[in-house]
């Protein structure tokens, strides 16, 4: 097992399977898979079709050739620009695209953000007034209504997806349209405006890099320069531009005969996505396991960062990759509800409908030391790995997580303030809420796309999703249920029916006193054969007439 306080970016390619793994300190921190039939759209750049426009929602619906329609909302509709409308040649559309705000730097802000006016106005004059709500209200509805105004059905629209389709939901989409690249973000309709990342902190190199951009920059276009451009040369950077230029000219060139709904751009492979967004200077070493791979990824190194070409190497270990680097348990522990801590305290992670619940005990520590101080020792703990396991496991959405109860308000705010540091190092953006009285703390976390378990996992046969299957004796209770409906529905004796059952629900009806297939024929004159069906869940059955072999379960009764 190889350890390294250093990062190391791991690519493993199994049949048409890519995983690509980030390792910091010895250990599995982020995990990225991608298969054929679940490709990343995050970035991609469709012509769409308005197919409603919902005012009450503050949003439209468009068609991008998915199953479901995409989700746009107003405040990502841009209103700055008729550049979009010159593009696709239609003098009836008056779509136009703004700027927008990505990759957790800081952008220049669209005039299409909702209340911005109002927030100003709220850091500079303390407590709002029922005049400022008032016209913020006003301003809102004038703004949706203009939107609404610009936006009808069967118009095309040219949008790109921020957010993936989770569950039933379609995916999210804006229509500012950023094209991301090493060491800018190219913002084809962003009016000129140049924003440098927060993360670059030195005040000269901030107008050192705003001032080069901006002299390299087409008129119209804006950029976001990204963390790592800091220090580059001017050469790298125009580079860079140049590049994402071309793919703006390649989007131009298609949208000229394009016809709604069409993919018009598509995301970089997965290799490069990574690579451009965590290859950063204490990335020690990048192995691959596959020829094609290592060989992208010295193409791209070379041109990105050629003081690290050194760094990549192909794999050539007996074992498979991650079992050589000694994450492949890590890798399988991504489907457990149970996580464990070293303290011998554990976190139990459930998956809702409307959010993820983290539940934190403290196991067999409990007994070994005075209680608060046990409490707080394996909720420090649990706030690391809670922060770990949403990364790995791409978690996102609202979060709760139940902590051990402490009566020290102080203990509460070192476990707030760990949780806080912790998610500094993850590149999704996050908001945390201080521990509430009950121990409870909220969370919520970017989500662009649906969490790992949830794209690589399928829903138990057996359990539909819950976790939990019906009692057996339930299911019977269903079954007798059924029985004396059909007897009244159908007064004829002596009627012969095969019931269906799993076999976990054959076992209790054969082990009673009294034989179930007699009892139910002195209560009802039916003669009844119970039958095992391994295709079955234990809170289904199926009754049939032997007369014709006919399935009657709906028919005669409820299930």
């Amino acid at each position: 097992m190889k350890k390294s306080s250093n990062k190391q970016l791991l690519m493993n390619k199994t049949g048409d399977e890519i995983q690509v793994a980030l390792v910091e300190e010895g250990r599995l921190a982020e995990l990225i898979i991608e298969r054929p039939e679940s490709r990343r759209s995050i970035g991609d750049i469709y012509l769409g079709r308005v197919h409603k426009v919902v005012e009450g929602l503050k949003a439209a619906f468009v068609d991008i050739g998915q199953k479901s329609d995409g989700f746009l909302h107003f405040s990502d509709v841009g209103t700055t620009n008729e550049d979009y409308r010159a593009l696709i040649e239609d003098d009836d559309d008056d779509e136009s695209v703004g700027v927008d705000d990505s990759d957790d730097d800081e952008a220049p802000k669209s005039e299409s953000a909702i209340s911005s006016n109002g927030k100003a106005a709220a850091r500079s004059g303390g407590k709002r007034t029922s005049a400022d709500e008032q016209a913020k209200a006003e301003k809102r509805q004038s703004y949706t209504q203009m939107i609404a105004g610009k936006l009808k059905p069967n118009d095309s629209i040219l949008v790109q997806v921020i957010k993936e389709p989770i569950s039933s939901k379609g995916s999210r989409l804006t229509s500012d349209i950023t094209i991301a690249g090493r060491f800018m973000v190219l913002l084809p309709f962003g009016g000129g405006q140049v924003a440098v990342s927060r993360r670059v902190i030195v005040r000269k190199e901030r107008a050192r890099l705003k001032k080069l951009v901006r002299s390299m920059l087409p008129e119209g276009f804006g950029a976001i320069i990204r963390t790592v451009a800091e220090d580059q040369e001017e050469t790298l950077l125009k580079q860079d531009l140049e590049k994402l230029l071309a793919k703006w000219t390649q989007i131009e060139e298609k949208l000229q005969d394009a016809a709604p709904p069409q993919l018009i751009f598509k995301e970089d492979t997965i290799i490069s996505s990574v690579l451009r967004d965590s290859l950063t200077s204490d990335v020690s070493e990048i192995v691959a396991n596959s020829v094609s791979i290592h060989k992208e990824t010295l193409n791209y190194i070379q041109w990105a960062a050629p003081e690290m070409v050194k760094n990549v190497s192909l794999y050539q270990g007996k074992l498979p990759l991650f079992e050589g680097y000694g994450i492949a348990k890590d890798v399988e522990s991504i489907f457990s509800r149970k996580v464990w801590l070293k303290s011998g305290g554990y976190i139990i992670i459930e998956h809702t409908e409307a959010m993820v619940v983290v539940d934190v005990n403290s196991g067999r520590y409990a007994a070994k030391r005075e209680q608060e101080e046990n409490s707080l020792k394996t909720n420090l703990e649990a706030a690391r790995e809670i922060v770990r396991q949403l990364r790995l496991r791409d978690i996102g959405g609202i979060i709760v997580v139940d902590f051990i109860d402490m009566l020290d308000q102080k203990n509460a705010k070192k476990v707030y303030d760990s949780m806080k540091t912790e998610l500094r190092n993850d590149r999704a953006k996050s908001n945390i809420l201080p521990m509430s009285d009950f121990g409870i703390m909220q969370i919520t976390r970017e989500r662009i796309r649906p969490s790992l378990m949830q794209r690589m996992g399928d829903q138990c046969p057996a359990c539909g999703g819950t976790g939990v299957v019906q009692a057996r004796f339930t299911t019977i209770n269903q079954i007798e249920r059924w029985l004396r409906k059909y007897a009244l529905q159908h007064p004829m004796k002596f009627q012969q029916l095969d019931l269906y059952v799993s076999p976990t629900v054959v076992e209790p009806l054969q082990n009673s006193d009294l034989k179930t297939e007699m009892k139910w024929f002195l209560q009802h004159m039916l003669f009844v054969q119970v039958k095992p069906d391994e295709s079955l869940r234990s809170d289904d059955f199926r009754f049939y007439s032997r007369k014709n072999n006919k399935d009657i379960t709906a028919e005669y009764g409820d299930i």
